[in-house]
Order: C-alpha cells, then structure tokens, then sequence
C-alpha cells in the first residue's frame, strides 16, 4: 500500500514531469502546498525535527528556548559521534576475537612445535598484519624438534627476554637492548615497534616468549590496550606446553 505521506520531493517531482525546468520559488511554494496537505508529515519523520532552526521571535536578544534547543540540539550530535565510534569499536573487536578464534582452531590441528611456528606465521601475518615473528622457547628442544626455537639459557637473547617478561604481561614498544637479527633475521632492520608476549602456564614458570614485529612504529606502543595480546599469549602457552618438557 502507498504511503500517503510521500516526501515534499517525490510530488515535486510528479507534479512537474512535463516540466524541464523549476526555481527555488517554484519549489518552495510546492513544498509549501505539500506541507498544507499533510499536516502530521512531521509527526511521522520526527528525526527531521532536530535538525530545522526556527529562530524565536524575541527581537535581537537569543531566547531561553532558543538556546536550550541549540544546546540540545549539539549534543545530540555529540552523541551520534559517540554512538558511532562505539559501534566501530565493537566492531573492530568481534573481528579480533574472529581471528583470535580462527588462530586457536588451527593451533589446535598442531601436532608439534614446528607445526605451530608455521601457523603464527601464517594467521599473525595474514590475518593481524604483523611484519614478523618470533616464537623462543627457554626449555631444551626434545627430539626432533628445530632448535632454532630455542634460546639457551644465559644466552644475551634470553636475558634480554626474561627481562621484558619479569611481569608477566605483554610489553609493547621498541626495546634497543633486544638483539632483533637474532628474532627477525633479515626483517630486523625495518622493525619499528614490538610486542613481546610471555609463554607460561605457571606464573613461576615462564617457559618462552612470542615476540610480534611491526614496520609501522605506532602498531605496538607504550600506552596500547594489551587485552588480546594476553588473550593470545594464554591461548599459544596452552597450546605449546603440550610439546614441551
């Protein structure tokens, strides 16, 4: 069924087809005619009520009223700009916790350490953009298992990690003191930021590190929100102390 209430445009736009041409004028008294006709036209689009400026008549002096609806009126767009960032906000994070997901599935297809290197590589780099990564294990490779995982104990590599890692949580920035070209190899000289997560199940226990490289310098800072980054860090620990002794 019709809606008998048909926007001021469209029966502009029917009252003058055979017309070519219209003015301002021609529109306005139209718009006029339309409102005339349907009296209730704001009742059914209340949303356009926010946005019309009806000065009050009270000589050169703003009215009470006036400015209690301008005041209004601004914050009703200072909370659409709110609504709307928590509305991409949330939708940055269901995507994070999609991918944090799709990780954890394929972790979970692993059936050894070097399977699980080659899936971070892949998921972390595909899928959250990171320019390299590191997995280093401090326990010793069983057998089979590439060394080139593990960082020996008293190694300036392991000190310089079990430093960042003191607290247990992920740290972000770019630590000078930490030997990239023995994480990154040949990636190391266009790393800019970093993420160093902690591996362990037992705080006491830290048994390795996830280190995250990015060539962008604000991808990884100081004063970032780290909550997926420990979501990720508990969920690689659970995963690799299957495989370690």
């Amino acid at each position: 069924m019709m809606n008998s209430t048909a926007a001021p445009q469209d029966e502009l736009q029917q009252n003058n087809s055979s017309s070519t041409t219209t003015t301002p004028v021609d529109e306005e008294q139209v718009t006029l005619a339309y409102l005339k006709k349907h009296p209730e036209f704001f009742n059914q689009h209340t949303s356009l009520v926010a946005d019309l400026s009806i000065p009050h008549s009270s000589g050169s002096a703003v009215s009470l009223i006036e400015r209690q609806v301008d005041i209004l009126r601004q914050q009703n767009k200072q909370q659409k700009i709110q609504l709307a960032e928590l509305i991409e906000i949330a939708r940055d994070n269901e995507q994070s916790n999609q991918r944090i997901h799709k990780l954890t599935i394929s972790l979970l297809d692993c059936h050894g350490i070097d399977a699980c290197e080659v899936v971070l590589d892949e998921v972390l780099g595909n899928d959250f953009s990171v320019d390299a990564v590191a997995l280093k294990l401090f326990t010793e490779p069983q057998t089979d298992q590439p060394e080139h995982l593990f960082a020996a104990s008293g190694a300036t590599l392991t000190q310089e990690l079990e430093k960042l890692l003191n607290l247990r949580k992920p740290v972000c920035g770019y630590f000078k003191t930490l030997p990239l070209e023995m994480l990154f190899e040949d990636k190391a000289s266009s790393i800019a930021s970093l993420a160093v997560l902690p591996l362990f199940v037992e705080k006491n226990n830290c048994f390795g590190a996830l280190v995250l490289g990015s060539n962008n310098i604000r991808r990884f800072n100081a004063d970032m929100g780290t909550v997926f980054l420990e979501r990720l860090a508990e969920t690689l620990s659970h995963m690799l102390n299957r495989f370690i002794k």
